[in-house]
Order: C-alpha cells, then sequence, then structure tokens
C-alpha cells in the first residue's frame, strides 16, 4: 500500500513538474486535480472578485456558482467528485463487504470496476437527464451537460461534508496536535501540549446523523434552485418548466440514493 502511494505521488509530482514547464499556469488550472477541486468547490464562496478591477465583493453563494466557467470536461471533473464520494460511502456498507469478499475478482479489480460505474452513473443519468429538454438544436442538447453540470457542486460539497465530517472534526484536531510538535522533540509550537481530541461527534452518533441529512439535503436543494435558475435562461421558454422535470427527478435520485448510502455504511 505504502509503496502505491509513492508511485502515484511520484508519477504526479513529475507530471505536474512537466506540464507547468510546457503550459504555465494554465496547466493546473486546467490539468491539476487538487486545484480543480478546489476552484470548484470555492464556487460556493459569498466572497468574490469584481470583474475588471479584480477586488474583493461579497456576494450570494449562488451567483458565484452560476460563474462557473461552462469549459469542457466539467461534467466529467464532476461526476468524478461526485461518484467516488458515493462509492467511498458504498465500500463501506454491509452489502459490499459480504459480497466482495465473495467475488472471483480481487477487491483492486472489483473496487476500479464498481468506483467507475458510480461514475459513469452520474455522468450519464445526469446528461440524458438535462438532454430530454425539448424545443433544442441537437448542438444546444450537446452543450446543455455542461452548461448545467455546475448545479452538481453543492451537491458533492454537501455529500463530501457529509460523509467526511467526523474524519475533519476529530483527526482536524489530531492534525493540530502534531503540527504542535511536528517533529516529535518536545516542541509545543501552537500551545496544544497534552490537548487530546475531543470525540462528540462520534459519542453522539444521533447528532452525527442528523448534520449529514441536513449537508446532504442542503446541497441538493442548492443543486436544484441552481439548476433551475439556468434552466429558464437556456430553455425556450414553451419547455422552460416541463425541459427541467427529468433533471429534477435526476436529483431527487442523488438525494435518496445518497441518504440510503450515509444510513446503510
Amino acid at each position: 500500500m505504502v509503496s502505491s502511494v509513492r508511485i502515484w505521488c511520484s508519477f504526479y509530482a513529475a507530471l505536474m513538474l512537466v506540464g507547468s514547464a510546457v503550459f504555465g499556469t494554465r496547466w493546473f488550472e486546467r490539468a491539476d486535480p487538487f486545484e480543480l477541486y478546489f476552484s470548484l468547490i470555492a464556487r460556493l464562496s459569498p466572497f468574490g472578485r469584481r470583474a475588471g478591477t479584480g477586488s474583493i465583493v461579497v456576494r450570494h453563494p449562488l451567483d458565484n456558482l452560476d460563474g462557473t466557467p461552462q469549459r469542457g470536461g466539467l461534467l466529467a471533473v464532476v461526476a468524478v467528485l461526485l461518484g467516488s464520494t458515493a462509492f467511498d460511502s458504498f465500500s463501506t456498507s454491509t452489502y459490499w463487504l459480504q459480497h466482495a469478499a465473495t467475488s472471483a475478482l480481487t477487491a483492486e479489480q472489483l473496487g476500479t470496476l464498481v468506483l467507475l460505474g458510480f461514475i459513469a452513473v452520474v455522468y450519464v443519468s445526469f446528461s440524458l437527464a438535462t438532454m430530454a429538454a425539448g424545443g433544442l438544436t441537437w448542438r444546444q442538447r450537446r452543450e446543455l451537460p455542461n452548461a448545467m453540470a455546475h448545479s452538481l457542486i453543492p451537491i458533492v460539497a454537501g455529500y463530501v461534508f457529509a460523509h467526511y465530517l467526523s474524519l475533519l472534526l476529530e483527526y482536524g484536531q489530531q492534525t493540530l496536535i502534531y503540527l504542535s510538535d511536528p517533529l516529535q522533540r518536545g516542541d509545543d509550537l501552537l500551545g496544544l501540549a497534552g490537548a487530546e481530541v475531543n470525540f462528540f461527534v462520534s459519542r453522539h452518533p444521533t447528532t452525527l446523523a442528523v448534520l449529514k441529512v441536513y449537508f446532504i439535503v442542503l446541497g441538493h436543494v442548492l443543486g436544484v434552485i441552481s439548476a433551475h435558475d439556468r434552466s429558464v435562461r437556456l430553455l425556450p421558454r414553451r419547455h422552460a418548466l416541463s425541459g427541467q422535470i427529468a433533471l429534477l427527478v435526476v436529483m431527487v435520485g442523488y438525494t435518496v440514493g445518497g441518504l440510503l448510502l450515509r444510513f446503510n455504511a
């Protein structure tokens, strides 16, 4: 496992160095998965920059979200973020643990195939739902999935918080404690010597479950609102309502699926 992580990190570092040397900072904007991920999540921030002057302004988070660049491959990126997080939750479920052990494939092979399946389900279902709107040319239909992909970003954020909340709060504390003495030589750089991790969240599973539901539902509500706003602008007026039905059904399916995964993990 350690050797695999080292190989991946070495490959990633070499790829970023070569890419940046050839394409400059644009390489990180388009090809660095971490920068892409954080740039998309940052679209939910209430802070932004004014066009032209670059000055920091405060605006509605959905306005920032609506300004997400409609670049080719946006849906693919968001599908990977949502599908991989859903698979991470599924891989800890009782169903997976029972059936993975009896599979003819190795754990790595089966996990890779199912992970790709989760990503494909998100990509295909969202594409079909957005392209189901009437009154559009084929070219317009092909552009809709990427044009609407920004609406999945709140869902991704909500599900990430729901899935990794306890990890963030508890291991985050542990990380700060370690940073206070990073070289393990008795330093106390942050004044946290003797501090212990507070496992309040793990000790209150009901509170944790309620928070997870709130995060998932809030993410989907914001996603539906942002999809509606964009649909009203892009779809022909006579199809502005009916053209959103398929996408609404798919997003409700994501909500139900997310809740089932969380409470069967």
